[in-house]
């Protein structure tokens, strides 16, 4: 297929943020809101069981603890089946979560978010901390996607400011507490997480189809948009990867991100390929300090990585920890947004 000869369009900017920014509000990590919303019981009450919070140096990846934790309820509890005991995390998750609100924190490092007036603003978050600060910016919701009932590859709102006729896209790519009743979105388990993938694969390869006004739409695969501008239409986040330069902090990408970590891999392999190399005119930046197994493997999979000093603070450390290191890393992402707009 020859390549297209039009103008290629101009690259736009994106931020991947993920639960280290929410940190700063004195929120739990990702594995004590796990504890929080699923274990049924307090710490020291599973005395001759394994306890995956307890045990460090046995602990299982992210996604299977859940699947343990669940699995275990559900036994404890036969009564209930996994759809009722999954609602129920879904409702302990929203209530954790809506304490932490803009109202309560106007001085939170993500109203400083809201001000790189990036694009798009993708996080593996499940709560609309971003919308709501929008909302408080005088942003409406000018259109969403929400059909899908479970994945979430094309869902997200628009938001719109008519006063400066600014307008961006929210994507809460791991989905959200605050979906449809119907539907379940939050992407917690490797039932969930392996199910995401083979959504990724199909997107990416071009056997992905959805229902839109009961006619179904297929989406043309990426090496063939790679090669057509005409064929971009930006209906998922996965796009975001290829076209839009990409800033990426408060996320450590570990092998749990592996719905990430595939698109990245995939990313690289194509940037390989002498026919499409060049058609990949993208950056992926990455913000922190990985260990050196993942700096090693992100620098095979194209990844800038901006290392900051000092060191970005630990998994125990105060908010404002959190809220100083932050401010630093997103004044360096707004200073080379407005370097590439030049």
């Amino acid at each position: 297929m020859p390549v297209s000869t039009n103008k290629t369009p101009a690259i736009k900017n994106a931020i991947l943020f993920g639960n280290g920014l929410m940190r700063t509000l004195g929120s739990p990590s990702s594995p004590d809101l796990l504890k929080q919303t699923i274990c049924s019981r307090p710490c020291g009450e599973c005395a001759g069981s394994y306890c995956p919070f307890t045990e460090e140096k046995d602990c299982l990846p992210f996604p299977l603890i859940y699947e343990y934790l669940i699995l275990k309820e559900q036994k404890q509890y036969q009564e209930k089946n996994m759809r009722a005991i999954s609602a129920m995390m879904r409702e302990k998750l929203k209530k954790q979560l809506e304490r932490f609100t803009p109202q309560n924190h106007p001085e939170s490092v993500l109203h400083a978010l809201a001000d790189l007036r990036a694009d798009d603003y993708l996080t593996t978050n499940y709560d609309t901390f971003l919308h709501r600060i929008l909302e408080l910016r005088d942003y409406e919701q000018a259109a969403s996607q929400n059909s899908e009932t479970k994945y979430s590859i094309r869902r997200h709102v628009l938001m719109r400011k008519q006063e400066t006729s600014h307008s961006c896209r929210l994507w809460n790519i791991h989905g959200t507490y605050n979906d449809r009743p119907d539907s379940f979105t939050i992407q917690y388990g490797y039932e969930h997480y392996c199910g995401c993938i083979g959504k990724i694969d199909n997107y990416l390869k071009g056997t992905y189809t959805y229902q839109l006004r009961k006619k179904e739409i297929s989406i043309p695969p990426m090496y063939k948009k790679l090669q057509d501008d005409k064929l971009r239409k930006g209906e998922s986040w996965i796009d975001l990867f290829f076209f839009s330069n990409v800033h990426i902090l408060g996320l450590n990408l570990s092998p749990e991100e592996i719905d990430l970590l595939y698109i990245l891999n995939l990313r690289s392999r194509w940037l390989r390929d002498p026919k499409i190399k060049n058609r990949i005119r993208n950056r992926i930046v990455f913000y922190g300090q990985p260990t050196n197994a993942v700096k090693a493997l992100l620098k095979q999979f194209s990844v800038e990585v901006r290392s900051s000093s000092p060191k970005p603070p630990g998994k125990n450390a105060e908010k404002q920890a959190y809220e100083n290191y932050y401010k630093r890393v997103l004044k360096v992402i707004k200073s080379g947004m407005q370097q590439s707009e030049n």
